[in-house]
């Protein structure tokens, strides 16, 4: 049996994901899979609405796109950054991006990314990854 076939169902049951892309497909897709694993997902097509989101309510994880139009995921990270310094919380944060080597695990990573995940995305992975840094009750 492969892991593919173990899909995590109920995996992220109670936590609340915070999805941003500007891709409607990839907002779409993405919800369905973690939804499929039991959390509760805001999605948004913009940097700037994740960041009234925030503002007001603090999900568990934030999966981000890097490539978004206006303000990107650089700009978004180092908002959620300065605002947990202010709330007094850390937010897990991970970039997701199509674009390789221009915003590879590096440069997400040293912007104050948790972790970095290549598209297509892998439903598996990106439910396994989410888990491993959600906040444990």
């Amino acid at each position: 049996m492969g892991r593919r076939d173990r899909f995590p169902v109920d995996a992220l049951v109670g936590l609340h994901v915070l999805v941003v892309d500007d891709d409607s497909e990839a907002r779409d897709l993405i919800r369905t899979v973690l939804e499929y694993a039991g959390a509760f997902v805001t999605v948004v097509a913009a940097a700037r609405d994740a960041f009234r989101h925030l503002q007001r309510v603090t999900p568990d994880v934030v999966v981000s796109d890097i490539a978004m139009p206006l303000e990107n995921g650089y700009w978004l990270i180092r908002e959620v950054r300065a605002l947990g310094a202010i709330k007094g919380q850390r937010v897990p944060a991970i970039a997701i991006t199509a674009h390789g080597e221009a915003h590879g695990p590096e440069r997400t990573l040293a912007a104050g990314f948790d972790a970095h995940l290549q598209k297509p995305i892998d439903p598996w992975e990106l439910c396994r990854v989410i888990a491993a840094l959600a906040p444990k009750p």
